[in-house]
């Protein structure tokens, strides 16, 4: 019998145990639901805001053409009711723009930045400072952790 400096038949011993890899794997799977929800409303909120855009837009148009009609011209009554509503739907239109711009300043914004900078930290800050393989390397569908 000849003596085999390694032991090729062996499974190699792990370097992070088994439980800190599973809840690895739960954490990020965590993060990357995260990930894809907050990209999912910054879309829908993108989404909704242009369409309060499209939909105030319209009604400004609308009275617009109301106030054009021939009809507003011959009755007094309809003009001050046309005019009326007019005012109103581009005040309206005002507000919704101030809308619009505050929520592009206080949701869609800051979801998009962090995103990127929430990603960037933790594909690689994080895991080369803590001694830990980059994420970036690493699938869930990988066996083990490759370390970077």
């Amino acid at each position: 019998m000849s003596w085999i400096p390694f032991k090729i038949g062996q499974p190699k011993k792990q370097i992070v145990p088994k439980t800190v890899e599973r809840d690895f794997e739960r954490e990020y799977g965590k993060l990357q639901q995260l990930e894809e929800q907050t990209r999912r409303l910054q879309k829908d909120m993108k989404k909704s805001t242009d369409a309060d855009l499209a939909l105030s837009k319209s009604a400004v148009k609308i009275s617009v053409d109301l106030l054009s009609n021939p009809l507003c011209e011959q009755d007094q009554d309809l003009l001050n009711m046309v005019t009326a509503l007019d005012t109103a739907m581009k005040r309206m239109d005002a507000f919704n723009q101030e809308k619009v711009n505050q929520i592009q300043k206080t949701v869609i914004e800051p979801l998009k930045k962090r995103n990127q900078l929430f990603w960037y930290w933790l594909t690689s800050k994080w895991p080369r400072s803590h001694g830990l393989p980059a994420l970036h390397s690493w699938t869930p569908s990988t066996p083990g952790l490759g370390l970077a």
